[in-house]
């Protein structure tokens, strides 16, 4: 890991190429199946543990529309472009499998940590949710899917989408309040 790979210019730079990358189907194939392992692991760990529970949603259709909308872009995308996108090496230009993970490994703790910090400081409403341990599980098995299908496909989209899905299917079906 070098200075220049963290000077603006490059941290943007693999920001808009990402947003800018659109996988092809073969690819986007590979994302559903990841994201499909992912879910599984998701809901055994969620159900087991009892956080997750088979329930529709209280809220309305329009609130829960409203949620899904503004969730699309915070947090979904802009987390995805900063833990992904900005945090982590172009997997197009990766040398080696080491430092690489050790900057995805780096950047999926502080994936998880910012979620607490969120919680304590800027989203208080949900400060229950984002310490509880079993959500903190969810949010590391979740970071980790995300981080692979990045450093697949070099997009941003199929992560997002995988964000997005995972929590958009929490607050609907799964118990999981919208704040």
């Amino acid at each position: 890991m070098t200075f220049e790979e963290f000077n603006l210019r490059s941290v943007f730079r693999r920001a808009l190429v990402s947003i800018t990358t659109w996988p092809g189907r073969k690819l986007w194939l590979e994302c559903l199946r990841a994201f499909g392992v992912y879910a599984g692991l998701a809901l055994f760990i969620g159900l087991c543990l009892g956080y997750f529970r088979f329930e529709l949603t209280q809220d309305s259709p329009e609130r829960l529309l409203g949620f899904a909308a503004i969730a699309l872009l915070v947090p979904c995308l802009t987390e995805e472009l900063f833990f992904r996108a900005m945090l982590l090496p172009d997997p197009r230009q990766m040398k080696s499998t080491g430092p690489g993970l050790r900057r995805a490994f780096v950047a999926l703790v502080l994936f998880v940590a910012w979620h607490p910090v969120n919680g304590l400081f800027l989203k208080t409403e949900a400060r229950q949710t984002f310490l509880n341990p079993v959500f903190l599980l969810l949010a590391t098995s979740l970071g980790g899917c995300c981080t692979f299908v990045y450093l697949r496909t070099g997009s941003i989209w199929p992560s997002t989408l995988i964000h997005w899905l995972s929590l958009i299917s929490w607050k609907a079906f799964l118990g999981g309040r919208v704040f």
